[in-house]
């Protein structure tokens, strides 16, 4: 089909679906509300309680929570290193003075030249000038005064000519007025603040009353003011993390300021004002969720966004249910149950009292159906159309989460592969979860209804859900003309009608199907492809045997060849009629088209070897296309695999019942099989890979030396003497 017509045809179904599902949420179950008003508006009318309802009034817990928020005073940690710095500043400081008496000078000869070889170090004494001046020239001393470094150059001088250790009592008093500043702790914000206090009101110092006879104390106290001033960091680290969990737990502890209004009490007359509070109360009770028309419109955007989501992810996904329309009708039909419970549940719980409506959403049976009959892939778009639907059909916001999450869940405990019996224990499992989402939705909306009643409602409306999807899903299978995991497990039960046909009229092609659907199971599963329509392509791929059974090799047991007396043409011209006689069979039988398929691909197009090369003996210029089955070539991995398994069991018997089959013999006759129609062309047309085509040679070559393994020759019975 033309791909612009075939866009054409998905876009119509497109738009018929999403135009039903408009009309019918606002058709069944009109708009309810009475007004549209918003906050800072006067009342149009007065409006009472219908029920007890307390409403949090955000704007003054906010306001408590900002003022607690505030009041926490910042956390800060010291940091140790800093003090080391400190006082290592204050070291070299003292031992800038200290090297400052001296200089040291090369000596030089009379020429004035220094000498190279041996060159002396002459230490020179320096004045107190000279000192003043050199400690003043360090970077150390840029902001000191000079009052303070001509304290420093009297007190070193006097050490040194009177050997005392002035100096030395200062740098430690110095030190240790420093070490209880940063003990207390020093900010960067305080930080010249405390550097400014400590010049300003300097120090009490602990010092021989002698050295306050050569200096005067004040001048002492305000030279190492200067010194701690200048080597003062801010050791206080701001603890941002730790701060902030004080803060959120002062937030936190602030309780929510509510105003509670009772049953039949007048929450606003006509023409007060409508502020924060009375709105939310007004919301809640169901008044303000617009005019009919407000709301109808506002929903054609978000409905029309659901369609056009799942029309662009389904092409750019290349989905099977894209193909299949089908399977893509289904899909809408779900969208439009979907919508139809979900605006249902939305109006209902508006119109009445019964909080426990909303949670007794049945939206799982959506997802039964989706992953059962479609994929996981259509269940997660179908789960983000519930979403989005429950936005469209009032904008409840425990309605969207339990639409989406309730759509979805089922996909936990599901698969395309599941058969009957799984779903049936499923079913109690998956209606299990309903009351974990109603019981996250219900702490998450901080509702107050009667959560006892509240898990029990969602509890019984989700199994009563669950219980129709699994009671309906046969007759939707058939309305669609789906082939699911549960139809092909009914086809692959010996039970069936035309399996049963099968092995009345031809029981060796029976005993022949069997084993090729256990190689063609197991291989199929072996690379990832459904093993389940795998093994029923291969029960029915001879169905058309039934009707000539004699005709063919497995069946003639204890029989004359009756192709021993037709010519070659003749036995070419039956051989092919299986193929089309087994698809009136299948027809007949109602089996799926996805399953006779295999009928129509298992021998592709490939030419008859055995009555061609016994034409050609006689007629060397016969055309081989005279001898090629009337099939197509396998167009999926299922069919090639049934190919393959179908012409290596014929193989296998053939071979193997005159001679004893070993590991090497039955590699030999799987690599013929896989060359002869790899070289014909027969896999041209599947999508299959060669690597996938080394895992299916390894799984046949398994089962068959499973099949053909040796077994111990029994001693004859001899009777008892």
């Amino acid at each position: 089909m033309n791909i612009y017509l075939l866009h054409l045809k998905k876009i119509l179904y497109i738009v018929l679906f999403s135009s039903a599902v408009w009309f019918i949420s606002f058709t069944i179950f009109p708009e309810n509300q009475v007004i549209k008003i918003e906050v800072g508006e006067t009342s149009p009318n007065s409006f009472t309680a219908t029920r007890f309802l307390s409403v949090v009034d955000e704007q003054k817990t906010n306001l408590l929570k900002d003022e607690a928020v505030n009041n926490v005073p910042p956390v800060y940690s010291l940091d140790t290193s800093v003090t080391t710095d400190v006082i290592d500043g204050i070291t070299e400081m003292f031992l800038t003075v200290i090297k400052s008496r001296t200089d040291e000078i090369l000596e030089q000869s009379d020429d004035g030249e220094i000498e190279q070889s041996n060159p002396n170090l002459i230490i020179i004494q320096l004045t107190k000038s000279e000192q003043i001046q050199k400690i003043r020239s360090s970077v150390l001393f840029s902001t000191i005064s000079t009052s303070a470094i001509e304290v420093l150059v009297e007190i070193s001088n006097t050490d040194k000519n009177n050997e005392t250790n002035f100096l030395t009592q200062i740098e430690f008093e110095a030190k240790n007025k420093a070490n209880e500043i940063l003990s207390k702790g020093i900010s960067n914000e305080n930080l010249n603040q405390q550097r400014q206090s400590i010049v300003s009101n300097s120090p009490t110092l602990n010092l021989p009353s002698e050295l306050y006879a050569i200096v005067p104390e004040a001048r002492i106290s305000s030279m190492v003011g200067e010194i701690i001033g200048e080597n003062l960091i801010a050791n206080q680290k701001l603890e941002d993390e730790l701060w902030n969990e004080q803060k959120e737990r002062a937030k936190e502890s602030v309780e929510n300021v509510t105003v509670q209004f009772f049953k039949d009490e007048i929450i606003v007359s006509e023409g007060e004002l409508i502020n924060e509070v009375i709105f939310q109360a007004l919301n809640e009770l169901g008044f303000l969720s617009g005019e009919s028309r407000t709301v109808q419109t506002a929903a054609i955007p978000i409905i029309f966004s659901v369609f056009l989501v799942l029309y662009v992810l389904l092409w750019r996904l290349k989905d099977s249910i894209w193909a299949n329309d089908n399977e893509l009708l289904l899909m809408l039909t779900l969208i439009l149950i979907s919508s139809i419970f979900l605006r249902g549940v939305s109006y209902f719980s508006q119109i009445s009292d019964l909080e426990f409506i909303q949670y007794a959403l049945p939206i799982s049976f959506v997802g039964i159906i989706s992953v059962t009959l479609l994929n996981l892939r259509a269940t997660l778009i179908l789960s983000l159309s519930s979403s989005l639907l429950a936005l469209a059909g009032g904008g409840n916001i425990g309605l969207v989460a339990l639409g989406a999450l309730g759509t979805i869940i089922p996909g936990i405990f599901l698969s395309e592969d599941t058969d009957r019996a799984l779903l049936r224990q499923r079913i109690v499992y998956i209606s299990l979860t309903q009351p974990l989402l109603a019981f996250g939705v219900y702490f998450f909306l901080r509702d107050d209804g009667n959560l006892t009643q509240i898990l029990i409602f969602s509890f019984i409306s989700a199994l009563v859900a669950n219980l129709a999807a699994f009671s309906v899903t046969s007759y939707i299978e058939s309305i669609f003309r789906l082939t699911s995991s549960f139809k092909l497990s009914e086809l692959a039960d010996r039970n069936h009608p035309a399996l049963r046909h099968l092995e009345d009229k031809a029981l060796g092609t029976f005993n022949h199907s069997l084993v090729v659907g256990t190689l063609a199971d197991r291989a199929a599963n072996k690379i990832g492809a459904n093993s389940q329509l795998a093994r029923a392509m291969a029960y029915y791929h001879d169905l058309g045997k039934t009707l000539n059974p004699t005709m063919f090799v497995e069946n003639q047991i204890g029989a004359t060849n009756p192709h021993d007396r037709l010519l070659p043409m003749e036995s070419a011209n039956i051989i092919k009629s299986h193929v089309v006689d087994g698809i009136k069979l299948a027809k007949k039988f109602k089996i799926p088209e996805m399953v006779y398929q295999g009928i129509l691909e298992h021998h592709g197009d490939a030419v008859i070897r055995y009555f061609y090369e016994k034409e050609k003996l006689d007629n060397p210029n016969v055309s081989k296309e005279d001898f090629r089955h009337l099939g197509e070539k396998p167009s999926s991995r299922e069919a090639a695999i049934l190919m393959l398994a179908d012409s290596l069991e014929a193989a296998c018997r053939a071979i193997f019942m005159n001679e004893d089959a070993d590991e090497e013999k039955i590699r030999n006759v799987i690599e013929e099989i896989f060359n002869e129609k790899i070289s014909d062309g027969q896999l041209s047309n599947a999508p299959i890979t060669f690597k996938e085509l080394d895992i299916i040679r390894e799984s046949f070559q398994t089962s068959l030396e499973g099949l053909y393994h040796q077994r111990v020759l029994y001693p004859e019975i001899t009777e008892e003497e």
